[in-house]
């Protein structure tokens, strides 16, 4: 009958790199730049949760090839229900145009103030002159009291 190792031994072992040192297929796999990019980009969607899966691409590009048409409203109504709000400068920007709901509209605002100190100046001057024609022409008193004090913090 073998003797079992001791824990001493185990660890001279591991740090000879004899037998007991062996590795996890996934630690070889990193070894490799491309494998880890790929392991690195699929885990980051694992945890992105439903916006983080295949559909949601396909929602978003929905929702762009409907901006200006009747089907638009009810695109973003749709993607909101499945992966909740938006969250790129480009269909934030375009929910902006969206009549008749105010509450969208005032999160999209909200939200693209948050992230405007970060973007380009031609983009922030974009924005800016969103909340221009929103502060002078929404229909939603909402609408244009917010334009219009986003429009006062971010000059």
């Amino acid at each position: 009958m073998a003797r079992e190792k001791s824990w001493r031994e185990i660890d001279r072992m591991r740090d000879r790199g004899g037998r007991g040192a062996s590795r996890s297929t996934l630690e070889r796999a990193l070894e490799d730049p491309r494998l880890k990019q790929k392991y690195l980009e699929e885990a980051e969607r694992l945890f992105m949760g439903p916006k983080g899966r295949p559909g949601h691409d396909r929602a978003l590009e929905a929702i762009h090839a409907a901006y200006g048409s009747p089907a638009f409203p009810a695109k973003v109504k749709e993607y909101c229900e499945k992966y909740d709000f938006p969250e790129d400068w480009r269909t934030l920007i375009l929910i902006l145009d969206l009549e008749g709901e105010p509450e969208l509209v005032v999160r999209a605002m909200e939200a693209l103030a948050e992230m405007a100190p970060e973007m380009k100046p031609a983009e922030r001057k974009g924005f800016m002159g969103k909340l221009r024609l929103l502060a002078l022409s929404a229909p939603e008193p909402e609408v244009q009291e917010l334009a219009e004090e986003l429009l006062e913090e971010l000059s």
